[in-house]
């Protein structure tokens, strides 16, 4: 098989790159005896104020009489919402199942678009204690959407000192909850995806990482092929739950130092490939991209050839080049496109080492992914934070350390005061529909005057 003719560029597998970690906290909704209007205005209310969060920051030191009108609207915007999510904290507490599910929907929307830092220096003990409450006691829905916060929560704690502790508190409920095979498949595949970022954020050392990594080994390996050569039978909700719990495991793996990866390539790299004939298509995708993750890392320490001494090479790129290539009709059109175009990218580094590269704007900056290790590492953290990523990219320090960002860039407000206002808007559209239709009238006129 063709050596490396470029190596992708990894990061995060020295010894010293858990220094990159954090931990984070979250809030809540308000009580009231009138559950239902109450929780439609707060919900109502949070929602249309964090997308003022959403501003890239402006330079308040200068600028006209008008803008320091304007951060000053912001700041009280910005202090509402806090004080909704507060109110959403406290009504964590409350008896009714669908209240609480409502504070946590709000909460996680203010948490994905908003700086939460100084709400959270008062907050996160009882934050984090009202989510431990959600996680032991809630249903499936209510422990998904907790799940999902504890992953917001050591992303807005980011380095802060008691992100460890927090940590640690969380990992005895999760790990539990994770492993209960009578419990609910879809909280297990978000409680594994909170942990793994958790992990990822705010582990303390490599024991706690292996310890995360083995339990979602437990849960993944269930997808590999029998001792007698079959495939195991898997619900679409398990298959989400292997998925989850393969893609925790990887993301903790492109933080590992070398010696251990050397050790998890000589013990997972030949059984991996079982699992690229799973009936799913995430599953496969990700076990693809699990794999070359695993081979960039040994291309960037100059150790190819571990990889040839424990795995037939060209039975591998034969798999990767039959699913390249797949037109299976069985199989969804969306699903075909998705795979195909994921493993022209695995096959290529494969076998001759080059990285797919993709870039993400975001305001005036742009965050380039130029290697498995980074894009792992950032699609892990725009899952859970979804629509708020570039938000985060912009203010959020632990992402810009992640992703070697720079410190957070501050933009003058000449650069937003430049976009026309709501009102203005409204009177430029005015005066175009009137111009149309002056023209369309004497259109009109022409062809009326045509056909007599």
């Amino acid at each position: 098989m063709p050596k490396s003719k470029r190596r992708g560029k990894g990061k995060g597998h020295s010894a010293d790159s858990n220094d990159h970690r954090h931990g984070a906290l979250t809030n809540g909704f308000s009580k009231g005896s009138d559950h239902q209007s109450h929780d439609d205005d707060t919900r109502s209310e949070v929602s249309s104020a964090v997308s003022v969060c959403s501003e890239p920051p402006s330079d308040r030191s200068t600028g006209s009489l008008v803008g320091a009108e304007e951060n000053e609207d912001t700041t009280e915007v910005i202090e509402e919402v806090e004080d909704k999510v507060k109110d959403a904290i406290d009504g964590l507490t409350e008896k009714s199942a669908k209240h609480r599910q409502d504070c946590l929907k709000s909460i996680i929307k203010a948490f994905s678009t908003c700086d939460m830092e100084e709400l959270l220096e008062n907050n996160k003990d009882t934050l984090a204690d009202a989510l431990e409450r959600c996680l032991k006691r809630g249903k499936a829905e209510e422990q998904s959407l907790a799940a999902i916060l504890v992953a917001l929560l050591s992303i807005q704690l980011g380095s802060d000192e008691n992100s460890e502790v927090i940590f640690r508190n969380f990992k005895s409920v999760l790990v539990p909850l994770i492993s209960d095979q009578s419990g609910s498949l879809k909280a297990r595949a978000k409680c594994c995806e909170a942990l793994g970022v958790y992990s990822f954020v705010a582990a303390e050392g490599m024991p706690d990482i292996l310890e995360c990594m083995k339990v979602f080994e437990t849960i993944f390996k269930n997808s590999f092929v029998k001792g007698d050569g079959t495939l195991p039978i898997v619900s679409p909700a398990l298959a989400e739950l292997h998925h989850s719990a393969l893609s925790a495991w990887s993301l903790l793996l492109s933080i590992c130092p070398w010696s251990v990866v050397s050790e998890f390539v000589k013990s997972h790299l030949p059984r991996l490939p079982d699992l690229l004939q799973s009936s799913d298509v995430a599953v496969r995708i990700t076990a693809g991209e699990t794999i070359v993750l695993m081979y960039e890392i040994l291309y960037n320490e100059d150790a190819e050839q571990m990889a040839s001494d424990i795995i037939d090479e060209n039975m591998l790129c034969e798999r990767l080049k039959s699913l390249a290539t797949d037109s299976s009709k069985y199989r969804a059109k969306k699903d075909r496109r998705q795979q195909r175009s994921s493993f022209r990218d695995i096959l290529r580094t494969v076998e001759d080492g080059i990285a797919p590269e993709d870039s993400i704007k975001f305001a005036t900056e742009v965050l380039v992914i130029d290697s498995w290790t980074r894009k792992r590492q950032y699609e892990a953290l725009r899952d859970i934070i979804g629509t708020g990523m570039n938000f985060h990219l912009r203010a959020n320090e632990f992402l810009r350390d992640i992703f070697d960002l720079g410190p957070m860039l501050v933009q003058s407000n000449t650069n937003t005061k430049s976009k026309r206002t709501h009102f203005e808007r409204h009177l430029f559209n005015q005066a175009a529909f009137k111009a149309r239709t002056k023209v369309r009238g004497k259109l009109r006129d022409k062809r009326t005057a045509f056909r007599t």
